[in-house]
């Protein structure tokens, strides 16, 4: 009896499929991560400005 051997479409066709259900997996994972984090960071209170950590803001001269 001949052992069962893989051609070598059929071997590639496994790794792209295991790669791709690794990738979703990997996605869904960082994003539940990503949005744990979120819940967890501090929010200013609510009516207060926050400032912006990258930006000035911008007020133009009166009387243009």
């Amino acid at each position: 009896m001949e052992p069962a051997s893989l051609s070598f479409n059929t071997l590639l066709s496994i790794i792209i499929l295991v790669s791709f259900i690794v990738t979703v997996v990997l996605a869904a994972a960082s994003y539940t991560a990503y949005k744990l984090r979120e819940r967890r960071r501090q929010r200013p209170a609510p009516g207060s400005e926050a400032r912006s950590v990258y930006f000035e803001r911008y007020f133009p001269p009166a009387g243009g």
